[in-house]
């Protein structure tokens, strides 16, 4: 960043942004491994202090998956309390904006917590238990159970490690005539599905097989020594998290859980033959399950080596299937979840203020800076002042326009404008920022603060409308991350039309 954009950004204070997860052997790693991938999206923009919230256990293992600059707070079995929690927690800061929780149990009681301290709250919502946060993520697409909140729905919410992210889309496909099964029951595997699948694999040496082992996984060593020496198989001890998104990038066919793994090897394109090892993970597998995008072996306790071999077999010997699958996976998981869910957090740190006439010059300034004004619709010259004032009495006159600036710290940071029609079903979207902001990554959480305004104040609106210049590859890459349905114009060629349906 560059001389005043660098002097402006740091004016204001950073976002301030709690996470509260835990990992360890019983749990396994997949709330660190998301967490982890919206606090590095956070941390990418440089405007955010975060704070992890963890017990002992947790605390050994934040090292492996948090950036850095991330602050600890560990608490003690007797702290666990989310009123305790808290308290503890606003010693270390004092005013948090925003509470990231990624932990079962006791959602209700956070829920009552944040709103008394006046701290937003995101939560990731497996199990659907999640009904008075401020945003509610459930990436197995049921969208009910809130109270008038925003829910985000489906795996395009879902945070991803950035190490699979880089490379999905990008994989090559195996050259060797051998197919290469890869094998990962996650850090812990508390039900010992690797130990299972070992036996499984330790004659089918028509394939090449690599099994990883996590840090947390019980193993017999009689097992283990025996599978090593077996030329077909590969054991891998504890890979890096970026060491592991490799080792699954070159796989033609997986087995695993049904938890954050199972996203990643969608998003990987990896062909996935799919156990269930504990009862939180059926949604998910049932969700990907009912189109088509994995192959379900059954729940853990009721399956054997003799039914993992034959689920392999039949997926190892498709190739047609397996090609199908790999196509299907990255298009329902692009990877971009923890990006989206980094801006929704954001967006609840920013305010709005309705645009007065005493704006006139500023807005001025802003529309007609060059930033802006090169995608106008219109194509017009850009207009003198007195013009400028009578367009804006226009629409502050006008009870179907709702225009917003949205601030940061009192800073305003962008402009936002509807025009409902449709007698209020629809609203058409204008939006910019302050030209300061160019580049600091605020585009998404300032369009995603304006809409969670105008849900909240004209619920009767059901559908966003916005045009894109074909030439503004960044306003068509926020359409999508904000849920647009983008298309090219019927009106003009070098236009894009785009349409949101509010849920």
């Amino acid at each position: 960043m560059m001389g005043a954009l660098f002097d402006l950004h740091i004016m204001s204070a950073p976002i301030k942004v709690a996470i509260r997860a835990d990992a360890g052997a019983k749990i396994g790693m997949g709330h660190f491994g998301r967490a982890s991938a919206v606090a590095r999206a956070l941390a990418a923009s440089g405007d955010t202090e975060i704070v992890l919230v963890t017990t002992i256990t947790g605390a050994s293992h934040a090292g492996a998956f948090f950036p850095d600059q991330t602050k600890i707070l560990v608490l003690s079995p007797e702290e666990g309390d989310p009123a305790l929690a808290m308290q503890i927690l606003r010693r270390q800061i004092p005013h948090p904006d925003v509470l990231l929780l990624d932990q079962y149990g006791a959602v209700a009681q956070w829920e009552v917590e944040c709103a008394k301290s006046e701290t937003n709250l995101v939560v990731l919502d497996d199990l659907d238990a999640a009904r008075d946060a401020d945003i509610i993520v459930r990436p197995h697409g049921v969208t009910a159970g809130g109270n008038g909140n925003i829910v985000l729905a489906g795996p395009a919410y879902l945070p991803l490690s950035d190490h699979v992210v880089q490379l999905a889309h990008g994989t090559q496909p195996n050259s060797q005539k051998r197919p290469r099964l890869n094998i990962c029951f996650g850090g812990s595997d508390p039900t010992g599905e690797t130990a299972k699948a070992l036996e499984a694999v330790a004659n089918l040496d028509q394939l090449d097989v690599d099994v990883v082992i996590g840090p947390g996984a019980q193993i017999d060593p009689a097992l283990v020594d025996a599978t090593a020496r077996l030329p077909h198989i590969k054991l891998h001890r504890q890979p890096s998290q970026k060491e592991l998104a490799a080792l699954m990038a070159t796989a033609d066919l997986a087995l695993g859980a049904g938890g954050v793994m199972l996203w990643e090897r969608l998003c990987l394109g990896i062909p996935s033959l799919v156990i269930a090892t504990a009862e939180n993970q059926l949604p998910q597998i049932e969700s990907m399950l009912s189109v088509g995008a994995v192959r379900y072996l059954g729940y853990h306790s009721e399956l054997d080596a003799a039914s993992i071999v034959e689920g392999i077999l039949a997926l190892a010997d498709d190739e047609a299937l397996r090609q199908k699958l790999s196509d299907l996976g990255p298009k329902i998981v692009d990877g971009r979840g923890a990006l989206r869910l980094a801006a929704w957090i954001k967006a609840l740190a920013l305010e709005f203020r309705d645009v007065q006439a005493e704006d006139a010059q500023d807005l001025l300034d802003w529309r007609t800076d060059d930033r802006n004004w090169q995608h106008n619709w219109d194509g017009s010259e850009k207009p003198a002042f007195d013009a400028h004032v009578a367009w804006l009495s226009g629409r502050l006159a006008d009870p179907n326009c709702i225009f917003r600036i949205l601030t940061l710290d009192d800073d305003p940071v962008g402009v936002v404008r509807f025009d409902l029609s449709d007698c209020g079903a629809a609203a058409y979207l204008s939006i910019y920022l302050v030209p300061a902001w160019h580049g600091q990554r605020i585009g998404l959480p300032v369009y995603y603060a304006a809409e969670r305004a105008l849900r909240q104040s004209h619920p009767a609106v059901t559908r966003i409308v916005s045009r894109i210049h074909k030439a503004n590859a960044a306003s068509e890459r926020l359409h999508r991350d904000a849920g647009f349905e983008v298309w090219a114009s019927y009106e003009r060629t070098d236009w894009l039309d785009a349409v949101k349906l509010l849920g």
